[in-house]
């Protein structure tokens, strides 16, 4: 029992749920790679599943994550927006903070089993 610990799963919802970690790492690696597609590959995910996810994400949402130029000559590819990374980082200052606080409260509770 020395290494049990407590972990918290961070979800925002609206009817269902439609940003979770699983959207976060996606728009984190399109972000670093400037590529849906790449991203997609990291995370050996079908590009087309990618898609569905950030559309339905922005459909909750309310305003786009991304900004996609077709490929060409030039090659094409994906940015963040500025308010998908606003909506990135609040998403992810959250989840850090409620694990810091949740960290906390497992030892509070649960110091008799540490």
């Amino acid at each position: 029992m020395e290494n049990i610990r407590c972990a918290i799963r961070v979800q925002i919802l609206a009817e269902t749920s439609f940003f979770g970690s699983g959207v976060a790492q996606l728009l984190q690696l399109i972000d670093e790679t400037h590529s849906l597609h790449k991203a997609c590959e990291l995370m050996n995910m079908a590009y087309s599943k990618g898609w569905k996810i950030i559309r339905f994400a922005e459909m909750n949402i309310g305003f786009p994550l991304l900004r996609s130029k077709a490929g060409g000559s030039n090659g094409g590819g994906s940015e963040v927006t500025d308010e998908g990374r606003e909506f990135l980082m609040s998403y992810l200052n959250l989840k850090a903070e409620l694990n810091k606080d949740c960290d906390r409260l497992f030892k509070k509770h649960f110091s008799n089993y540490l």
